[in-house]
């Protein structure tokens, strides 16, 4: 058996059903709700107070590392912005505090002009040194009477030759081939037939060229000078070899002396040789 039951009813009876909240006035029903916190569009900040007149006193440390003399002179200027900005007179701070910046950054910009004049100045300096040293060589070369040429240089001479930098006091070559500028030569032995002898291997004397007490050196006295020395100490030399004269011989002597650059790595050999026309002779000049 079943048995319905009345639906429950409150007390005071049933009442009218409940209306639904009313949706909140919008123009677009799917906007998210608004922040409690939200600041109105129309919401200013408040103006900032205005920024500390600048007193220079950057500038003026720049200009006393870069050029001090312009740091001295914004100095003053920095010091007055600093005391009239601390008793609130901007207008003076903001115009000794210009003057020190200009003042900061004409010593700047002087020192790069500077800069830079003494660094092209220095690269020329150096570039015109060197055409001079070699100036000064090629003049060395063409007033002495040494017929000796570097390897890299053109000059007479098997390629398989002895330089003649390398040749002994004693050593004999053949003079067949050569021409005026010598680079290499064929030594041989001296008793085969030759025409040519290092007859003589030796230095510049020390107070050759005026040295006096406290100078340790004399400077290089100059290729003429050098080469008149050269010759006559290859002259003496040959005469005390021969017991004769070079004209009276029938042979011809040239040398190979110091030029500036040899001075300067204290090379100061003075190298003599002695010559025949052609390759007839069999002994050393001392000998003959």
């Amino acid at each position: 058996m079943t048995h319905e039951l009345p639906p429950l009813t409150p007390p005071g009876g049933p009442g009218p059903a409940p209306e639904p909240a009313p949706r909140p006035a919008t123009s677009d029903p799917y906007a998210p709700a608004q922040s409690p916190y939200h600041v109105p569009t129309s919401y200013q900040p408040p103006p900032r107070p205005p920024a500390e007149p600048s007193t220079g006193a950057g500038w003026t440390i720049v200009a006393l590392l870069a050029w001090w003399p312009f740091g001295a002179a914004a100095y003053p200027h920095t010091q007055r912005a600093t005391v009239a900005l601390g008793a609130g007179d901007r207008r003076t701070a903001e115009t000794e505090g210009a003057r020190a910046r200009r003042i900061g950054i004409a010593g700047l910009v002087t020192y790069i002009v500077l800069t830079v004049v003494l660094m092209v100045g220095g690269i020329g300096g150096a570039v015109a040194l060197g055409f001079w040293f070699e100036d000064v060589e090629q003049a060395a070369d063409a007033a002495t009477s040494t017929r000796y040429v570097d390897d890299d240089q053109p000059g007479s001479g098997p390629v398989d030759g002895t330089p003649v930098r390398e040749l002994n006091e004693g050593s004999c070559y053949l003079v067949d081939g050569l021409t005026d500028v010598v680079r290499t030569v064929a030594a041989v032995k001296c008793a085969e037939p030759h025409g040519g002898e290092l007859y003589e291997l030796t230095y510049v004397a020390s107070d050759a060229f005026g040295a006096t007490d406290g100078v340790p050196e004399a400077a290089y006295p100059g290729p003429a000078v050098m080469a008149r020395y050269a010759e006559d100490v290859c002259r003496k030399a040959f005469e005390t070899a021969t017991g004769t004269t070079a004209q009276e011989s029938g042979l011809h002597f040239w040398h190979m002396a110091s030029d500036p650059w040899d001075w300067r790595t204290q090379n100061r050999r003075i190298a003599c040789f002695a010559e025949s026309d052609v390759d007839d002779l069999t002994a050393r000049v001392s000998d003959r």
